[in-house]
């Protein structure tokens, strides 16, 4: 149940809380765009920190470790950082690297950056020297903040001209010809006043680049802001909250629904710097975790894991998911051991500072399939190849426009120009809405298969095969046929024995078309290929899948 003031409701296909909290207006921004927007609400991302420390200072505002910020502390830290980065010649407008793992210097380094006016560009360290010079140069970037522990990971300097300073954080800085982190800690804490508009960038953060080179989502005020009261309404978010990070805080999901969404509500966010399941459980049972984020096949491997006892998860009542559907199966599962936890389905994307639809916690069971309700500040367009809007019930593009949507991407403008449309961004997404207002996501545009004509869509396929016992986690993918066209084949990743290959292909028959059944099975314990932003490298699957039918030939 939810309190009275948040009740929600479906108007105009999307997720409407209760009409005292927040009302909406439409106002003009980034020069070109007009959209609805809260009336009410916070003028800078810094202002969430600023007035967290100055309401409530005690409470806790990070923990990694044995380390421990409550939000006065945060703060100061903040602006001793602003100050250090000041001194050092970074000016606002600057952009500044962040490649760092989880820890608390990631977020000091980020909000201490956004305080000085500077846009932080988030990075992320599995990258490659060639990835991470690509960034830094796209957006000519003025310094950078690293960690001594990513080092191979980083491209000769020289190969970034526009990068001036290098700061490295953790004890090992010594021997380095770099300046420790420590350093900008040791600024004055001088107090420094609110700086930027709106609309300015204050974010970079690079899409996954599945598709060619990484594109810089340039990030303002007014997105990250939006991004948070529509979780915090859709969600029903409440202050004292205690989320779990165990996904990457360089990525939007980790950054923007755990890190910003607990800043909003002067909440607590536990830091773990990897995951790993027997870790998750301790931790969360330690810290009294009440909200956390995952990936669909997270919370199957919690549910199984032999340290998992129901009763020692009284706190948590929140659990988030994205980047896929939900087996109903599991959902079930869950549902019956955790009673308490609202199990909720987020859709969103770089794009659009996540999120764009949220699943009502009281509709996950009855429509685990779907994505949600679109919050309330969005308009969406289900579109045809030729840019006409479809039927309600019909698949076509996702086009989305709102005060969350980027203003487009960093010194790209023929990719800006191409991708974002009236003030629409095109998602890349074939979706459907029903006639309540619920949005189905169907497959990525460039991931379906053409089998003998017939379309089929690989998240279909996907969806079902997830639903047999022992599956985890699976990726269909197409395979040239010079008969067929393409033929599906399906990577699955199983935990134990449970799942083999005459097992699948009998529950394919029983719960797939015939067209739509795969063709090939790759099945293996190894988890799926992910990129940097936790998707599923499907062109890398591709590539294997073209090798198993070359065997068979």
């Amino acid at each position: 149940m939810t309190n009275d003031a948040y009740a929600p409701r479906v108007e105009g296909h999307r997720f409407v809380v209760g009409p005292n909290v927040n009302p909406t207006r439409t106002e003009w921004h980034f020069d070109k765009r007009v959209f609805r927007c809260f009336t009410h609400r916070p003028k800078r991302f810094d202002d969430l920190l600023r007035f967290a420390a100055r309401d409530i200072p005690e409470n806790e505002a990070l923990v990694c470790g044995d380390s421990r910020l409550n939000y006065g502390q945060f703060d100061e830290q903040v602006t001793c950082i602003a100050n250090g980065l000041s001194a050092a010649g970074i000016e606002a407008g600057d952009r500044i690297g962040v490649m760092l793992g989880n820890g608390i210097p990631f977020f000091l380094a980020i909000m201490g950056a956004v305080r000085l006016g500077a846009i932080a560009v988030p990075m992320s360290i599995k990258m490659s020297p060639p990835e991470t010079a690509h960034i830094l140069n796209q957006c000519a970037a003025a310094a950078l903040i690293t960690d001594p522990a990513v080092m191979d990971r980083l491209p000769v300097m020289t190969e970034c001209p526009s990068v001036r300073k290098t700061w490295l954080s953790g004890p090992d800085t010594l021997g380095q010809g770099m300046t420790p982190f420590q350093s900008l800690l040791d600024a004055p804490a001088t107090l420094r006043k609110p700086t930027g508009l709106e609309d300015d960038t204050i974010l970079l953060f690079y899409t996954s680049g599945t598709t060619g080179k990484p594109k810089g989502a340039s990030i303002a005020n007014i997105n990250i802001l939006h991004s948070a009261l529509h979780f915090a309404y859709g969600l029903d978010l409440k202050a004292g909250q205690r989320s779990l990070l165990a996904i990457p805080g360089a990525h939007i999901s980790g950054f923007m629904a755990v890190f910003t969404n607990m800043l909003g509500v002067a909440g607590t966010t536990v830091i773990m710097r990897e995951y790993k399941t027997a870790a998750v459980l301790k931790l969360m049972k330690r810290e009294r975790i009440t909200f956390t984020v995952f990936v669909p096949s997270i919370y199957q491997l919690i549910l199984m894991h032999d340290d998992f006892t129901a009763g020692d998860f009284d706190a948590w009542h929140i659990g988030i998911y994205g980047g896929g559907i939900m087996p109903p199966v599991q959902v079930a599962r869950l549902a019956d051991a955790l009673p308490k936890l609202k199990l909720i389905n987020a859709y969103g994307a770089t794009e659009t500072t996540s999120p764009v639809s949220i699943m009502p916690a009281w509709s996950s069971v009855d429509r685990p399939e779907s994505v949600g309700l679109l919050v309330e500040c969005a308009d969406a367009l289900i579109m045809d190849d030729n840019g006409v809007e479809m039927p309600l019930g019909e698949i076509g593009e996702l086009w989305v426009r709102g005060p969350m949507i980027v203003k487009g991407y960093w010194n790209a403008p023929e990719q800006t120009a191409e991708n974002f449309i009236n003030g629409f961004w095109r998602t890349g997404d074939l979706v459907s809405m029903n006639e309540d207002g619920y949005l189905f996501i169907h497959d990525r545009k460039k991931d379906m298969i053409n089998r003998a004509g017939y379309k089929v869509f690989s998240a279909e396929v996907e969806n079902v095969m997830l639903a047999q016992e022992g599956v985890l986690e699976c990726a269909a993918v197409p395979v040239p046929d010079p008969v067929m066209g393409e033929r599906v084949c399906l990577f699955v990743t199983i935990c134990g024995s449970v799942a083999d290959e005459v097992t699948l292909r009998a529950y394919a028959a029983e719960n797939l078309s015939d067209y739509k059944q795969p063709d090939y099975y790759k099945i293996s314990t190894d988890a799926l290929p992910r990129n940097a932003n936790g998707k599923v490298v499907k062109s890398r699957l591709v590539r294997v899948a073209n090798e198993i039918e070359k065997l068979r030939k």
